[in-house]
């Protein structure tokens, strides 16, 4: 509340460092803006992990084995500044800080059409919340950068009503790696059709990947022929 009151008639102060900031982005310092832990620049386009230079665009685990989307796209590295970012976000009533997650995810997207030629999807949609869990969050975080992204890159966004969440699980931040892909199973539903060839899914944070590979596996079977992953985070150790 404090920090809510704080933004609103006082000077912004950095989330980070709590320092006031005197830029136009009301939520983290230049210096703190800078330390994030951004993606190392060699990491597989597939799954997102580091890699060493030189190597193949895709790392030697998914060219034997590789995960039902094409590219995953992220900003950061799920460390502990970006950890208590991000709880700051789904958890103390801050779904403000949408707009600063999408500004960097924005910049991230830039980067690679700029660089690798990558082509924006027809489509985005968010990774949706049970409406239990959505009710007693009052928002649900990823569709809230998933709207912004859509808006500043002007593209359709599948409404929340065709993609639902069938089932209340748990976190899957609790849950062991067979645990959450046993968590997931049959955890979503298409309830009408959706016309987008190449769509991007939205969520916070990338771990595992069941999350992402039980919406994959639903949205194919609807028609979808490509998918994407953009995520804020992505752990670098399952």
């Amino acid at each position: 509340m404090i920090r809510r009151l704080s933004m609103t008639l006082l000077q912004p102060r950095c989330y980070l460092c709590d320092m006031p900031i005197d830029n136009l982005q009301p939520f983290l310092c230049l210096l703190c803006q800078q330390e994030l832990p951004y993606l190392p620049h060699s990491h597989c386009s597939r799954c997102a992990l580091p890699q060493a230079k030189n190597q193949l665009q895709h790392c030697n685990e998914c060219n034997e084995q590789a995960p039902p989307w094409q590219q995953l796209i992220t900003c950061m590295s799920y460390t502990l500044e970006c950890q208590y970012l991000i709880k700051q976000y789904k958890f103390a009533q801050q779904p403000q800080l949408h707009r600063l997650f999408s500004q960097l995810l924005i910049r991230t997207i830039g980067n690679k059409v700029i660089q690798d030629h990558y082509h924006l999807p027809d489509a985005l949609v968010a990774i949706p919340l049970h409406k239990k869990r959505q009710s007693k969050r009052g928002y649900n975080q990823a569709q809230l950068v998933a709207k912004e992204l859509a808006t500043q890159l002007q593209i359709p966004l599948i409404a929340e009503k065709k993609f639902i969440r069938t089932k209340n699980t748990k976190a899957q931040a609790q849950q062991t790696a067979r645990e959450r892909k046993d968590n997931m199973h049959n955890v979503f539903q298409v309830t009408q059709p959706i016309s987008a060839n190449h769509i991007a899914i939205i969520d916070d944070v990338v771990t595992t990947g069941e999350t992402m590979k039980a919406a994959c596996q639903i949205l194919f079977t609807a028609g979808v022929e490509r998918i994407d992953i953009w995520c804020i985070a992505r752990t670098l150790a399952d």
